[in-house]
């Protein structure tokens, strides 16, 4: 089977292919046009698309419009709240992450712009989630990082990472940027978070309590609390 759809992405209409045949997946992406493979787990070939379905139904729009996003190349946007747009970084956001903030283990990757686009297309690429970029949505500034990344030393889960920038701090905008990615998380994931903390950074710390996480124990110099609760259950 073979089929088309329409998908608006940022004003502008794109063709996405549906198909689970080899040769129009192919012709689609030699094409430049974004595609879904329909797989149902019994065939032995290789489907060459980066995503896939069971059941051409379930490609609804917001698939279809990370399907085209991914594509081009175009950052997905993860979640919306008052303040604050949370989505993908793009390249050209290196040049608003303040060097002088670049402080901790891996913080140089976004504010170098080449090594961005390498976390750019294998974090997201790849894992369909990473650290993102919180911005402010009446001003347009890039105003921290908010996200998960792969957890350490075989924990289980996801930790979640969370910077927020001068001057944009005490002005709440950590616990509305984590609350919303944490929605993301248990909606798209579900699986355990933790966060990793300082002991001596007192802040974080109530901000991560404030999150509902809790269980705190102490290793090698920090304070890890997990979230849900382990007694906790998630509502569906």
């Amino acid at each position: 089977m073979r089929e088309e759809r329409m998908i608006v992405v940022d004003g502008i209409s794109r063709t996405v292919v549906i198909s689970d045949e080899r040769e129009a997946l192919l012709a689609a992406d030699a094409a430049g046009r974004a595609s879904v493979a329909v797989w149902n787990g019994d065939r032995e070939e290789f489907l060459p698309s980066a995503f896939a379905v069971e059941d051409p139904a379930d490609a609804d729009g917001e698939f279809l419009e990370r399907v085209v996003r991914r594509k081009l190349g175009l950052p997905w946007t993860i979640r919306e709240t008052g303040r604050l747009l949370i989505r993908e970084f793009a390249e050209e956001d290196s040049e608003q992450v303040p060097r002088e903030e670049c402080l901790g283990p891996g913080d140089e990757v976004f504010a170098d712009r080449e090594k961005l686009r390498a976390y750019i297309r294998c974090q997201y690429g790849i894992s369909q989630y990473g650290i993102w970029a919180a911005v402010e949505k009446e001003s347009g500034r890039l105003v921290g990082k908010i996200g998960f990344a792969p957890p350490e030393d075989g924990r289980e889960g996801l930790e979640l990472g969370y910077h927020i920038f001068r001057p944009w701090r005490r002005m709440g905008y950590g616990l509305e940027g984590c609350q919303a990615a944490l929605a993301w998380e248990e909606k798209e994931l579900a699986l355990p978070v933790y966060v990793r903390i300082r002991k001596d950074n007192l802040a974080s710390l109530r901000l991560a309590e404030k999150l509902g996480f809790s269980g705190k124990m102490e290793e090698n110099g920090y304070f890890y609390l997990f979230w849900p609760p382990k007694e906790a259950k998630i509502e569906k």
